[in-house]
């Protein structure tokens, strides 16, 4: 058959449907730049070089259609005009696929004893020391005395991916994370007056602030934290900078004679749009995969799109769970993808509302696990407001207890380190069933305790 005759078949193909959706969009109106990942084909000539002569091919052909042309190990990412788009996907010998580079959005004191954090500590001195762990998030507040005291956070090795000009947190999502995960006010000093801001959603988003009788504690208190900021000041990021983020954590231990990082917590997403790709193989899945298989652990949040509303034959709305809701990339397999219960009683309360719901949209069971993400009071940003700690739900607060878990459980068995595989066949294993359908709670909540007395 004619090349002509296939042309326009194959293009529809290299063209992800998302991207062929903007360009629709932009018919009637004035050409707009659109954010892409271009997956790369492997040289059929010298299979030897993988992707590097198709990479530089690409960056060759976009070199005077792009002034934002950046690359990973195995992909190309730029913003293009959808005729630059279209003449790309011709490009078959180098190009594979040409997907939209989705838009991450965020995820957002007893909840320590819930996943029974304190008994490890007590029982195990099991407190995350010797251990480091990523947050792949809005940045966080190094110097908030959660971090200060021990020197929780690792400058020299925390990087800036986003479009952000500087690495610290401006948006607060990223501290309220990483002080769930690591971190604590000694206690030598926890009896000076620090500070929470609670929401009562009934009065808008004016905060309540109290005096803490205590300062709350990391899961994994002294475990040490790498700053990989990959979403910007508002919360939002995007694909390409959370891959460039992994990739750069998965060549920090192939560069080491030991393990740098040990595991990574990445507290967004984003909707999954089944027409673009296969669920689980975006290539931020892929890059999630790639980081597993390297030895990383990979914590995600499911999402917070767990329900919505219908329109009943009344004509009324009324409020259901959605399943099948899981976010991209928390559909990876080899990530441990977490939701969220209430943060004291889940037994009695259950799953929470938001948190997004399981199978995924192939038939695989997700999430693995979850931990509470109810009103969790952690790290806030910006103490000159006033305040250090602050209240926030989300399963962004839940996979965090998960990291925290892991990394205490890793400080007492260190022979566990860098084998993600058995890590999440642990914690699934050990997990406590709530009694929950299995496509809402996973294999339940996260038990450290139990863990930690299994092997």
């Amino acid at each position: 058959m004619p090349d002509k005759a296939r042309s326009p078949s194959l293009k529809s193909f290299v063209i992800a449907a998302s991207i062929q959706r903007e360009i629709d969009a932009q018919k009637d109106g004035p050409p707009k730049r659109i954010a892409v990942i271009v997956c790369l084909k492997e040289s059929a000539d010298h299979p030897e070089s993988g992707v590097q002569s198709s990479k530089e091919e690409i960056k060759k052909f976009l070199s005077d259609k792009s002034d934002q042309v950046t690359d990973s190990d195995f992909y190309v990412f730029a913003c293009l005009f959808p005729e630059d788009i279209k003449k790309l996907a011709e490009l078959t010998q180098w190009v594979y696929q040409i997907w939209l580079d989705e838009t991450t959005y965020a995820h957002l004191l007893s909840s320590t004893d819930t996943v029974k954090a304190t008994s490890c500590w007590r029982t195990f001195d099991a407190r995350g020391k010797g251990i480091t762990w990523a947050v792949m998030d809005t940045g966080i507040n190094a110097d908030h005395p959660h971090f200060a005291t021990w020197n929780t956070v690792n400058r020299t090795l925390s990087r800036n991916f986003s479009s952000s000009a500087t690495p610290d947190d401006q948006e607060g999502h990223g501290t309220h994370v990483a002080g769930i995960i690591a971190g604590m006010v000694p206690a030598w000093e926890a009896g000076k007056p620090y500070r929470a801001a609670t929401f009562v959603e009934e009065e808008g988003d004016c905060p309540q602030i109290a005096d803490l009788t205590a300062p709350p504690s990391g899961v994994a208190p002294l475990a040490k934290l790498l700053n990989i900021k990959v979403l910007n000041d508002d919360g939002t990021g995007s694909a390409s900078a959370a891959i460039r983020g992994l990739e750069y954590l998965r060549k920090l231990n192939d560069v080491s004679r030991g393990i740098q990082v040990d595991g990574v917590n990445m507290s967004l997403g984003y909707p999954f749009d089944p027409k673009s790709y296969g669920c689980g193989y975006s290539p931020l899945c892929q890059e999630v995969t790639r980081a597993v298989e390297s030895g990383l652990i990979v914590v995600i949040s499911c999402g917070n799109w767990g329900y919505g509303q219908v329109k009943m034959g009344t004509g009324e709305q009324a409020a259901v769970a959605v399943v099948s809701s899981i976010t991209d990339p928390a559909n990876t397999e080899a990530a441990i993808c977490v939701g969220s219960v209430h943060k004291s009683s889940p037994h009695l309360y259950g799953v929470s509302y938001f948190s997004s719901k399981g199978p995924t949209s192939d038939g695989r069971m997700k999430p693995d696990l979850v931990a509470p993400g109810e009103k969790i009071i952690s790290c806030h940003a910006h103490p000159e407001d006033g305040y250090h700690y602050k209240e926030a739900s989300g399963t962004s607060a839940a996979a965090p207890h998960v990291s925290g878990a892991i990394a205490a459980f890793l400080s007492g068995h260190q022979e566990f380190r860098g084998d993600p595989e058995r890590i999440k066949g642990i914690f699934v294993k050990t997990a406590t069933d709530l009694g929950r359908d299995r496509a809402y709670q996973g294999a339940g909540m996260v038990d450290l305790l139990r863990a930690m007395m299994s092997v």
